[in-house]
């Protein structure tokens, strides 16, 4: 009966093992980052976990395929802001799957913009379009395409994660929303208070 018992619980550590590495692997850009975001009431709430869907593009990627060199290849791909700062895109073309990262920018008059940081912003608005930086700058907030130009953010949906308690005790993150539409986006309490104040466009 020990022997059974201890295969058993052998076996449901193993398996939460397993989950967790499944579940690391599926939410890599979950990392903790405290956030305000405004909903479409005007209403302000804190979050730590969160991934904002940016949008569907059809967009051009340069790259080295085996028997072809490097090539341009048309991608359709969906990006997403993820809570540990930075801009993932994943999708499909001719040659298969497809990953990219732009960098954010901030156009100010026109241009490519200036690449920006996510710890360099004091609040998006507009639904994700406009941007305020911590220096004080006001312009598009946009996404720097990994082979040159500009991409505009479609609208911000917002998907939120919590950490929970799993079956085998362990802390593992659920989803508690998903691509809810947000006004604006803010890093620190005062600035989703100003954020808040924003014009938005229908």
């Amino acid at each position: 009966m020990n022997r059974i018992v201890r295969i058993s619980a052998i076996f449901a550590v193993a398996l939460a093992l397993a989950a967790g590495v499944i579940f690391a692997q599926g939410q890599r850009g979950m990392l903790e980052k405290k956030a305000w975001f405004v909903d479409g009431n005007n209403k302000v709430s804190e979050m730590l976990y969160w991934r904002i869907y940016l949008g569907e593009y059809d967009i051009k990627l340069k790259r080295n395929i085996d028997g072809k060199g490097q090539i341009t290849v048309n991608a359709n791909m969906n990006f997403d802001l993820f809570s540990s700062g930075y801009i993932e895109g994943n999708g499909y073309s001719s040659e298969g799957k497809m990953r990219s990262q732009p960098t954010m920018r901030i156009r100010v008059d026109g241009g490519d913009g200036a690449e920006i940081k996510i710890n360099d912003i004091d609040y998006i608005y507009d639904y994700g379009t406009k941007v305020v930086t911590k220096d004080g700058r006001r312009g598009d907030f946009m996404m720097g395409a990994e082979g040159g130009g500009l991409l505009e953010i479609k609208r911000f949906q917002l998907s939120e994660y919590r950490m929970v308690k799993g079956s085998f005790g362990e802390m593992e993150l659920k989803e508690a929303s998903d691509r809810m539409p947000i006004a604006a986006l803010a890093f620190s309490k005062e600035a989703a208070a100003k954020a808040a104040k924003e014009p938005v466009t229908n």
